[in-house]
């Protein structure tokens, strides 16, 4: 079988990325959504999400100026987030994090979930993160160590970070959909031409353009985004592929072969 799991990134960003992100959901092909916590905009999304029976994961946040943390090592200006904007970038290592630092990492994943049960009432459906933390496999190894604590899947690139033998994950990841001013819903079927098996998960990004304080250059091409998802032809399409739409609890109950 093949199943499709579409998640929104970002859900809690700004209202209009919350207005987005459902309407995405409820008129499109969008599964599960993933929640910044620390957002002032989360509570508004979690409450969103629940009447329209969203899925919500939590997207890890060490890089935006709401993760708000008092560590160093984090936030817009913190040592690890420039070293996975270098990597990321410029494909180079400056530098590893020392044992202390990747303790204070797996503190602080642990917070976010902490505070996501605390908001939400319940655990994130799964883990992923904000920006290309799979450029860090240092850190990608705390992430799968507090995911198997949790018993939560995770998000998990082959193509970035090699196998994943720990957590339950979906087989394949896609994130090149990208918003295009003149997209069609064949920029997104074209993704899923290319052999694969079991599940696959195509990160998005939908919302309505925030005209103040998004921290994110990221912004026009949400609706663009959001253009394509919800056009009814798509879902059509997909399933005369024969492709299974699906979400990350449907993976706990199922597994990725099933």
């Amino acid at each position: 079988m093949q199943g499709l799991i579409v998640n929104a990134d970002d859900f809690g960003f700004s209202p209009e990325i919350n207005e987005g992100v459902c309407e995405a959901h409820i008129k499109g092909i969008v599964t599960d959504a993933s929640l910044l916590v620390r957002s002032p905009y989360a509570s508004q999304a979690i409450q969103m999400a629940n009447r329209i029976n969203l899925p919500l994961g939590l997207h890890i946040d060490f890089v935006t100026p709401y993760t708000n943390s008092a560590r160093q090592e984090l936030g817009p200006n913190g040592h690890l987030t420039q070293e996975l904007f270098n990597r990321e970038r410029n494909d180079q290592i400056t530098s590893l994090f020392s044992t202390e630092e990747l303790l204070i990492l797996q503190d602080e994943i642990r917070d976010q979930i902490e505070e996501f049960k605390a908001l939400s009432g319940k655990v994130p459906s799964h883990l992923d993160y904000h920006f290309g933390l799979h450029f860090l496999p240092d850190v990608m190894f705390i992430y799968l160590m507090v995911s198997n604590q949790y018993q939560l899947p995770v998000r998990w690139g082959v193509q970035y970070a090699g196998r994943n033998p720990i957590v339950l994950a979906p087989a394949r990841l896609c994130d090149r959909f990208r918003g295009e001013k003149n997209g069609s819903i064949e920029t997104f079927i074209n993704l899923l031409q290319e052999p694969w098996e079991g599940i696959l998960e195509v990160l998005c990004h939908p919302g309505y353009f925030t005209p103040n304080g998004l921290f994110d250059s990221y912004n026009q091409e949400r609706e663009y985004e959001l253009k394509i998802l919800t056009d009814p032809r798509l879902k059509t399409e997909v399933e005369q592929m024969g492709i299974k739409l699906v979400n990350y609890n449907w993976l706990k109950e199922h597994g990725n072969s099933s």
